[in-house]
């Protein structure tokens, strides 16, 4: 069985270098010939199942997979990025200098910084559980259509490491990342494709807004 990880493609936001979260912002021009660029390359990777984060850059990127392989979709919340409460629409800096100065103020780790009205790397984390338990029972190809932050945290977990492992992870709008699963474990194939794209990008979202 094979796991193909998907960021959405690109949005106003990311462009910007803006902090999205939960608000819906949709894919701009670019992001939709992503999604597209995408599912043409999926068309012999016999995807038969495609779990989907519920936000529109997710599911914009998603349907045209669905479309080619003629997988259903199934949305799940549980994909959505990391909730980032009163820094959504914010400046990526502003994210990634309240989550260090909160840290080093009160000598916690940055992963457990909590976000007015939002969640901390942990939360995320800890929710992914539900999608690693479902896995298990998945036999055929199966493709997962999420978020920068969410899909390195995922990612993480697949491998065996820890939270902080996600942060070594940089993956660009509408990358595709592929595992194999053998017996108890993920084997990596490839990390942060964008080969399928006809213009590349340097829109790499990470787990703790570093980066975008």
């Amino acid at each position: 069985m094979r796991l193909f990880l998907i960021r959405h493609g690109q949005t106003k936001w990311n462009v910007e270098l803006r902090a999205q979260g939960h608000t819906d912002i949709p894919l701009d021009e670019t992001g939709c010939q992503q999604a597209e660029q995408l599912a043409s390359s999926l068309t012999k990777s016999y995807i038969r199942h495609i779990w989907t984060s519920d936000m529109q850059r997710a599911l914009g990127t998603a349907q045209p997979i669905a479309s080619i392989t003629g997988a259903p979709l199934r949305k799940m919340t549980v994909l959505r990025e990391r909730k980032l409460g009163v820094l959504e629409g914010k400046p990526f800096y502003e994210l990634g200098a309240t989550i260090t100065n909160y840290s080093r103020q009160h000598g916690v780790p940055y992963y457990k910084v909590p976000i007015e009205g939002g969640e901390s790397i942990e939360d995320v984390w800890n929710r992914l559980d539900e999608v690693i338990a479902e896995l298990d029972d998945v036999v055929d190809n199966c493709a997962i259509v999420s978020h920068g932050g969410t899909t390195s945290l995922l990612l993480a977990k697949l491998v065996k490491g820890n939270i902080e492992t996600a942060r070594s992870f940089r993956l660009g709008n509408a990358s595709v990342t592929v595992l194999e699963r053998y017996e108890d474990r993920w084997l990596v194939h490839r990390v942060n494709d964008t080969s399928h794209l006809s213009k590349q990008t340097n829109l790499a979202g990470s787990v703790d807004g570093a980066t975008r």
